[in-house]
């Protein structure tokens, strides 16, 4: 197990066990370097910075065996100027924090962390390293003290860990569905009072920028349709307000797949508005009517709930679908 990396630049040389089970190359190379994610080693091989047995591969699921070779590259990573990270991070405030976590507002459209290792956008990530220098190898290096995600369009609360204890004990509450996770959103039309949602998720097999819904029937388990993974995924909702062509709900997400809420709600015929995958846009929002309000969990032994109010783009829609006889407006 190799753990001291940092944004230098290296190369790391690999030769696989004899005891070793054939593995993913991807999760392989995750497993002996633990200090990045998986995803950012996908992004690695993606690139043609990893050989096999000295030929470059960019399959994240070619299959290596005992004794195979393996070079790693990891490239330089240029860190992005302090005042663009200010600049670019303005809207990220601080909710409450303690001595092992910070409770904070991620405005839309900020990014969590990169999309991919050409990205140059600034990202969560980056005001964690600029603000929380010292939280800065909490977790993985290209994901510093973070333990879930928010989509860029999407407002709300986020917990960020302080310390590898409670990075920890948020992995296994989040892992274990242990911690309530409520949001608020717009929906087209006039959905029924509350409802479950059940659809499995899994890639869109033509366009894998977008998520799929499956039959309910495959939620109890992780399978597989063709070469698309499909994840069980459970929604409930209920409405606490419904205006002339569109409504108010507060959603409960049991798990936490990609665009969970905003696929469940288009699946059932009420999209959420603004949301221009699976929906229309607006024109009185500019991004999906989708902010994640309140967090709820228990850490040592002390119970906790977080609530982060609705931002002001927000609440302008909700004042414009108050006062208005008239049928949202699309772009």
């Amino acid at each position: 197990m190799i753990e001291n990396l940092n944004n230098t630049g290296q190369t790391f040389s690999l030769i696989v066990s004899s005891d070793s089970d054939p593995c993913r190359i991807d999760l392989y190379i995750t497993r002996a370097i633990q200090r990045y994610s998986r995803s950012y080693f996908q992004g690695i091989i993606n690139q043609g910075n990893v050989t096999l047995n000295g030929i470059v591969t960019r399959k994240t699921s070619i299959i290596v065996c005992p004794n195979d070779s393996i070079v790693v590259h990891v490239p330089l990573k240029k860190s992005a100027e302090p005042q663009a990270i200010i600049d670019k991070t303005i809207g990220v405030s601080v909710i409450a924090e303690t001595e092992h976590f910070v409770m904070i507002h991620k405005p839309a459209p900020l990014l969590v962390h990169p999309p991919s290792l050409t990205s140059k956008s600034i990202t969560l990530s980056d005001w964690v390293r600029h603000y929380y220098s010292h939280i800065a190898h909490v977790g993985t290096i290209d994901r510093p003290g973070i333990i879930h995600r928010l989509d860029r369009d999407t407002s709300g609360i986020m917990v960020i860990t302080k310390t590898p204890y409670a990075h920890n004990i948020f992995g296994l509450l989040f892992r274990e569905r242990n911690i309530t996770k409520t949001y608020k959103a717009v929906v087209h039309g006039h959905p029924e009072k509350e409802g479950y949602i059940d659809f499995a998720l899994g890639r869109d097999p033509i366009n894998r920028v977008r998520m799929a819904y499956f039959d309910a029937d495959l939620m109890d388990s992780e399978k597989k349709i063709g070469a698309i993974k499909v994840r069980h995924a459970e929604t409930y909702y209920k409405v606490l307000e419904y205006f002339e062509d569109a409504a108010l709900i507060e959603v409960t997400p049991k798990t936490g797949r990609t665009h969970q809420i905003r696929l469940h709600m288009a699946a059932i015929g009420h999209p959420i508005v603004g949301d221009s995958m699976y929906g229309k846009k607006s024109m009185h929002i500019d991004r999906q009517a989708l902010h994640a309000e309140r967090l709820s969990f228990v850490f040592d032994d002390v119970s906790y709930s977080f609530t982060d109010p609705l931002p002001d783009d927000f609440n302008a829609l909700l004042t414009i679908l108050r006062t208005s006889k008239s049928p949202i407006q699309y772009e």
